[in-house]
């Protein structure tokens, strides 16, 4: 009996490896070479450990409980593709908040997957206690209960938001089942790394913005349209050299550049009652984009109800582009006194136009309907738009200061 089933198993295993050499010639003859010779020894090897394990398998006693399947191969998850909207989720913190994916916006983060049981993560806990201050915001996704990472997050002093995932759903979409892993996330929710796996890989996406380099006037280093745009060369570089196939998105996102007409648009306000751009002209128009779940947009908000104010009776108007639901929007409105026309887009469907997907990001129109200077990034730069050009002066290109590298 023994005799038959080492036979089976032999056959089995063989016919394992031939699938495996199969697949090797088959990319090779068609000019597809995915996997290096460490991979496919690493396929072999599988197959080895599966015929091992269905021989131990086979030698179980009765009542006795069969050996555990050989684990999946830890080869490096492939992750999601660059400059894809960020997966949405909705999990707990600490204090049994939820949070979701809106609530980090508007400025760099870094989401990261980790397991307290997890011995790499266990290495990696004490370098996340001193991260400096241009560092992304990080965000801990976190297996466990909430004692045992309240107690890691207090031990190591982190200045991190802790989220509760027990199901690992969300890792899921992230395309990650490994701990630690985590990605670098831009300021308007898309992904802007590869997915770096290890203490090393983690550590060096809390060091992406950690350079001396331009500030926006809200105090996020590198949080300009260069600067964004830099990065994402950068990585889109590192994946190509990488191997991976990337295709770089067509739509613009550096901005509208001085001298152009500004492209119009008709958007509801919080009234429902239909508001076109274009119904502005004769007027110089500071055109804001913003969220009421953005930070900087909820500073930035009483500074430009002081612009209209003071500015009222110099044919001036302030105009805010907003995202989020209606609920949210007038309770900033209300919160904060403003007085200027507040009107809803549902996506990005104008930002795309303004060739921005940031917020606050704002853009000067003179009366001519024409943008009078470059996008402005940050609370400061959108302010310094009104107090830098005066009435009727005409457009200028301002060019970008320049950034270490």
């Amino acid at each position: 009996m023994q005799a038959s089933v080492l036979i089976v198993l032999t056959v089995f295993g063989a016919l394992l490896i031939a699938l495996v050499w199969m697949d090797y010639l088959l990319m090779r003859q068609q000019g597809r070479i995915l996997l290096d010779q460490q991979e496919l020894r690493a396929r072999l090897g599988e197959a080895e450990a599966a015929v091992v394990g269905l021989a131990q398998g086979s030698r179980a006693q009765p009542g006795q409980a069969p050996a555990s399947p050989p684990a999946a191969h830890s080869g490096q998850p492939a992750g999601l593709t660059l400059g894809v909207a960020a997966p949405d989720f909705r999990l707990p913190d600490l204090e049994g908040r939820l949070r979701t994916l809106a609530d980090y916006r508007g400025q760099p983060a870094v989401l990261l997957f980790f397991n307290p049981a997890c011995g790499f993560c266990s290495q990696l806990a004490p370098l996340l206690t001193d991260l400096p201050t241009t560092a992304p915001r990080l965000v801990v996704m976190s297996r466990g209960d909430k004692q045992t990472n309240r107690r890691l997050a207090e031990l190591n002093h982190w200045k991190a938001e802790v989220l509760l995932e027990a199901a690992w759903d969300v890792a899921t979409t992230y395309r990650t089942n490994a701990t630690p892993t985590g990605y670098l996330i831009d300021s308007d929710g898309r992904i802007a790394s590869t997915l770096a796996v290890g203490a090393d890989g983690v550590m060096q996406l809390t060091r992406m913005l950690n350079r001396p380099a331009r500030d926006n006037g809200d105090g996020h280093p590198d949080l300009t349209p260069e600067g964004l745009q830099a990065k994402q060369a950068v990585a889109l570089a590192q994946a190509k050299a990488a191997g991976l196939a990337v295709t770089e998105s067509r739509i613009k996102r550096d901005g509208l550049a001085a001298g152009r007409l500004a492209p119009n648009f008709t958007l509801p306000d919080l009234r429902e009652k239909q508001f076109t751009l274009a119904d502005l002209r004769g007027k110089r128009v500071l055109l804001v984009f913003s969220d009421p779940e953005c930070g900087p947009c909820q500073t930035l908000a009483p500074s430009l109800q002081e612009l209209q104010q003071t500015h009222a009776t110099e044919n001036f108007q302030v105009l805010m582009v907003s995202k989020g639901d209606p609920a949210a929007n007038r309770k900033k409105v209300s919160e904060h006194g403003l007085t200027f026309p507040v009107l809803l887009q549902k996506n990005w469907e104008v930002s795309k136009e303004y060739a921005m997907f940031a917020t606050p990001v704002g853009y000067l129109i003179d009366e001519r309907g024409t943008i009078a200077k470059d996008v402005a990034v940050g609370g400061q730069a959108i302010l310094s738009l009104v107090n830098g050009v005066k009435r009727g002066e005409p457009a200028t290109r301002v060019e970008p200061e320049s950034s270490d590298s």
